[in-house]
């Protein structure tokens, strides 16, 4: 973050220095105790179980020039000395984020919010990717994606950083823009609109205008990307003041790709992008990944970056663990880890995924339960179960309550006949369906045959990632 003496950040964040070092200058921030670096802003979050007041000692100890409280510290918690400046807000939360905000105002590049229900993250990686072709991004680690997460990032800025590329999630209306408030995008590009979060919005319709809160941020000079294969996206593009760029496995679409083809360790495809035309390799699978890419291309192209340089970066990309991860596993198995998180239509293109890579040899599918679907839960599992039986899947384990859904419609599936491109699905599928992870990692050694490719998929609270720990580890 930009340094800023105490004075000055408490005129930032409008709260009330109790004591310290005015001038004392703050070069970074953290909100853990244990992970302070000398010069350090501690923000003291409160917490009914875990209360960041009652660590600010500490912080002050391990070189903490300043703090951010909502009360004055007790006795016990104030630091030894007065040379730690405590500086009071009403809430943690709202002063770090207008710090935040004022670190966003002292940029110049492009600010490129990404959202979407499936993909934003791999297509932040990407895009970190390709503008890296023009020097240091400063973009989202992991998840952190929210109301705490985002500004946490922009205060990780350095004076080098060129580009900044920010997830941004939700959960309901009106938390994209508050998160745009802050990061004030000078582009976004939102991947698609699917399932995810119908617990709490309803309905796709609902979801579609609440991921589109990120176009209404957009500027006037700014630029919206979206995918054209989707169904909802051009129903809220007008919502978009600037310039719509479209992409995807459509040839009408300004980014466009043909050609695609499975090769040892990834992808390779020709993309169209704005009329100029090249061959990519992508390490990672899926059309799905395609579409990613493609958006990730078109944006860098947008913003001037060189289409070969781009293809030369995204060929070096690295997908993130638990994300169509390729692993070895035991028993001259393959693993396909994808257990970070699941939906509908995620699980359906892993399984497409599955079905490409294994290119005739025996597949199996871990499939555990997908969350946020409201009511759509039981139509969600089925459709993946009817997927899995109609895609040739030869062994399927369900893990979940909700995933009986999945288990009863693959064999409903299976039982009607012909499968995907005519394959014999009836006799050959073998469905398994287990309460939970526990009792299901067992039996996976004898349920899942030597040499199958076998994927792994489930939403994050199921932690599926023990069973991909059971399959690969020696």
């Amino acid at each position: 973050m930009t340094p800023l003496s105490v004075s000055e950040l408490a005129a930032v964040v409008g709260g009330r220095i109790l004591q310290g070092n005015r001038e004392a200058v703050v070069r970074g921030i953290t909100i853990d105790s244990r992970r302070v670096t000398p010069g350090d802003l501690f923000a003291a979050f409160p917490g009914e179980r875990v209360d960041g007041h009652s660590f600010v000692r500490q912080a002050a100890d391990a070189g903490a020039v300043a703090a951010l409280v909502e009360r004055p510290l007790s006795t016990e918690e104030r630091p030894h000395g007065d040379a730690l400046a405590v500086i009071q807000v009403n809430q943690v939360l709202t002063a770090v984020q207008r710090l935040a905000a004022w670190e966003r105002s002292q940029f110049a590049g492009p600010v490129i919010g990404v959202t979407g229900s499936n993909g934003k993250t791999t297509t932040k990686e990407m895009l970190a990717a390709v503008f890296a072709v023009r020097g240091p991004v400063l973009y989202t680690e992991g998840n952190l994606n929210n109301e705490l997460g985002l500004p946490l990032t922009l205060l990780r800025r350095k004076t080098e950083h060129k580009t900044f590329v920010l997830e941004m999630g939700m959960r309901g209306f009106g938390q994209i823009a508050e998160l745009c408030r802050i990061a004030q995008p000078t582009s976004g590009i939102i991947t698609n609109i699917g399932q995810s979060h119908l617990e709490l919005l309803g309905t796709q319709e609902n979801i579609a205008k609440a991921k589109a809160e990120l176009l209404d941020a957009v500027p006037e000079d700014g630029y919206g990307f979206l995918l054209k294969t989707d169904a909802w996206l051009p129903k809220v593009a007008e919502r978009c003041r600037g310039r719509v760029y479209w992409y995807g496995l459509d040839e009408s679409a300004d980014a466009w790709a043909e050609d695609l083809r499975v090769v040892e360790g990834g992808m390779r495809f020709t993309a169209h992008v704005l009329g100029e035309t090249i061959s990519v390799r992508l390490p990672t699978y899926g059309e799905h990944n395609v579409n990613n890419a493609l958006g990730a291309l078109l944006v860098g192209a947008v913003h001037g970056l060189p289409l070969a340089d781009m293809a030369e970066s995204l060929a070096r990309f690295t997908p993130t663990s638990g994300r169509l991860h390729i692993v070895p596993g035991r028993a001259a198995r393959t693993v396909i880890d994808d257990c970070y998180n699941a939906s509908p239509l995620s699980t359906e293109a892993s399984l497409r995924v599955l079905r490409d890579l294994s290119r005739g040899s025996v597949t199996a599918a871990v499939l555990g339960d997908m969350y946020e679907l409201g009511t759509y839960a039981e139509a969600g599992h089925r459709h993946v179960g009817t997927t899995a039986a109609n895609l040739g899947v030869d062994v399927l384990v369900a893990i979940g309550p909700m995933s009986r859904w999945i288990a009863e419609a693959a064999e409903v599936a299976s039982a009607a006949g012909a499968g995907y491109q005519g394959a014999d699905v009836a006799a050959g599928i073998k469905v398994h369906w287990f309460p939970d992870k526990d009792t299901a990692i067992p039996q996976l050694e004898a349920l899942i045959p030597s040499e199958a490719f076998v994927l792994v998929k489930a939403s994050r609270g199921m932690h599926l990632e023990e069973v991909v720990e059971h399959l690969t580890k020696s």
